[in-house]
Protein backbone atom coordinates (compact mmCIF):
# COMPACT_ATOMS: atom_id res chain seq x y z
CA UNK A 1 0.00 0.00 0.00
CA UNK A 2 2.97 2.20 0.02
CA UNK A 3 2.25 5.60 -1.60
CA UNK A 4 -1.69 4.86 -2.14
CA UNK A 5 -3.81 7.08 -1.96
CA UNK A 6 -6.36 6.34 0.82
CA UNK A 7 -7.78 9.79 1.71
CA UNK A 8 -11.08 9.89 3.01
CA UNK A 9 -11.19 6.09 3.20
CA UNK A 10 -13.21 4.41 6.23
CA UNK A 11 -10.78 2.21 7.70
CA UNK A 12 -12.49 1.88 10.97
CA UNK A 13 -11.02 -1.13 12.78
CA UNK A 14 -8.91 -2.19 10.44
CA UNK A 15 -6.07 -4.74 10.75
CA UNK A 16 -2.69 -2.66 9.06
CA UNK A 17 -0.48 -4.23 11.15
CA UNK A 18 3.15 -4.64 9.54
CA UNK A 19 1.84 -2.83 6.90
CA UNK A 20 4.42 -0.56 4.47
CA UNK A 21 2.10 2.61 4.31
CA UNK A 22 5.11 4.81 3.72
CA UNK A 23 4.35 8.19 1.62
CA UNK A 24 0.59 7.11 2.23
CA UNK A 25 -2.05 9.69 1.94
CA UNK A 26 -4.42 8.89 4.82
CA UNK A 27 -5.90 12.69 4.79
CA UNK A 28 -9.15 12.64 6.35
CA UNK A 29 -9.35 8.95 6.71
CA UNK A 30 -11.13 7.07 9.74
CA UNK A 31 -8.19 5.27 11.66
CA UNK A 32 -10.45 4.62 14.53
CA UNK A 33 -9.54 1.43 16.38
CA UNK A 34 -7.11 0.28 14.00
CA UNK A 35 -4.65 -2.07 14.23
CA UNK A 36 -1.12 -0.03 13.31
CA UNK A 37 1.48 -2.40 15.30
CA UNK A 38 4.43 -2.25 13.25
CA UNK A 39 3.52 -0.68 9.98
CA UNK A 40 4.98 1.85 8.61
CA UNK A 41 3.80 5.37 8.23
CA UNK A 42 7.19 7.29 7.31
CA UNK A 43 6.42 10.45 5.40
CA UNK A 44 2.63 9.18 5.30
CA UNK A 45 0.09 12.71 5.23
CA UNK A 46 -2.08 11.83 8.58
CA UNK A 47 -3.95 15.51 8.14
CA UNK A 48 -7.38 15.52 9.93
CA UNK A 49 -7.06 11.21 9.99
CA UNK A 50 -9.16 10.52 12.62
CA UNK A 51 -6.81 7.69 15.09
CA UNK A 52 -8.79 7.82 17.95
CA UNK A 53 -8.41 4.54 19.90
CA UNK A 54 -6.06 3.53 17.36
CA UNK A 55 -2.94 1.01 18.44
CA UNK A 56 0.18 2.25 17.49
CA UNK A 57 2.57 0.19 18.89
CA UNK A 58 6.15 -0.03 17.72
CA UNK A 59 5.00 1.83 14.33
CA UNK A 60 6.84 4.05 12.63
CA UNK A 61 4.84 7.48 12.33
CA UNK A 62 6.10 10.95 10.50
CA UNK A 63 6.57 12.06 14.21
CA UNK A 64 9.05 8.91 15.02
CA UNK A 65 8.56 5.86 16.65
CA UNK A 66 5.08 5.61 18.22
CA UNK A 67 4.23 3.25 21.07
CA UNK A 68 0.81 4.46 21.53
CA UNK A 69 -1.39 1.22 22.72
CA UNK A 70 1.05 -1.20 23.61
CA UNK A 71 0.33 -4.01 25.86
Amino acid sequence: LAGANLSGADLLNADLSDRNLSETDLSGANLAGANLSGADLKDSILHNANMSGAILCNTNTPWGIDNTGCK
